[in-house]
């Protein structure tokens, strides 16, 4: 989900760090989920060390980077927008918070709260949605959403609501209403496990209206959603019934690229 987005005012990067499942059909990261994950890490921290403003929505691993993969330099003389280490939080994400936090205080120019804050960079808002649970039930933790609107144009990304599955993620969308969605997606891999089929149909109901938001928006529809080999499935049963005229893609497809689907493939990879 790291994304660098850039306005006529500001540049952003939300989440700047990578990971990797540490196992997947009880096997460990492949050797080319490794190599991948070094070239993504390089590509992070070019932009990032680029970026005016760095935010981080929650965090987990693939959220925030305590300087395992990505270079904690990033972070020097940079305004940074951090999910509240203090309030709606869990424990692991608490103590991991304030783990991460000695780690580049000293390194920020400045250092703000993100939970349903608003800060202007020129002509460029960065709105922050108040914290949302991380799917289904704050079992997990909390994320909070970040939309950048920079006058023509509006961009949402959705960090970790997993669908959105509940009404209050759905809500910030809803009132925001994005030409751009950067969506999650629900973990359709753990279904019938740690995902129910309740909690997806809530998420299939709630991209519907996502699609159906305004004359064309774009959906990029990926991370949990991405681990499952079949996602073309939940693209087409999101796109039945509304307008048809939203576009929905995959992160690599927004970028022109196939996707790989490194995870999903890991035991065809070690099947070779």
């Amino acid at each position: 989900m790291a994304t660098f987005v850039e306005t006529p005012d500001v540049t952003i990067f939300i989440d700047p760090a990578v990971s990797l499942a540490p196992r997947r059909y009880s096997l460990p990261p492949h050797e080319l989920e490794w190599r991948r994950l070094e070239e993504v890490a390089k590509d992070i921290e070019k932009l990032a060390s680029e970026a005016d403003v760095i935010v981080v929505t929650h965090y987990h691993y693939d959220h925030h980077d305590p300087g395992r993969h990505v270079s904690l330099d990033i972070y020097n003389g940079k305004v940074v927008i951090v999910k509240d280490p203090k309030n709606n939080i869990n424990v692991s994400q608490r103590i991991r918070s304030s783990k991460f936090l000695k780690l580049v205080r000293e390194r920020v120019r400045e250092l703000r709260v993100a939970d349903g804050a608003e800060y202007v960079f020129g002509r460029t808002r960065l709105r922050f949605s108040a914290p949302c649970p991380h799917g289904g039930t704050p079992k997990l933790g909390y994320v909070v959403q970040v939309l950048i609107d920079d006058g023509n144009r509006k961009l949402l990304f959705t960090s970790d609501v997993e669908g959105p599955i509940l009404k209050e993620s759905l809500e910030f969308i809803v009132r925001s209403a994005p030409d751009v969605i950067i969506v999650d997606g629900p973990p359709t891999y753990l279904l019938g496990y740690k995902f129910g089929i309740e909690e997806l149909r809530k998420a299939l109901s709630n991209l519907r209206v996502v699609a159906s938001l305004n004359t064309e928006p774009v959906i990029v529809l990926d991370h949990h959603l991405l681990r499952d080999l079949n996602y073309r499935d939940f693209f087409g049963d999101v796109m039945r019934g509304t307008p048809g005229k939203a576009r929905i893609m995959t992160a690599a497809e927004f970028e022109g690229r196939e996707p790989l689907l490194l995870e999903a493939r890991r035991r065809e990879l070690y099947g070779r």
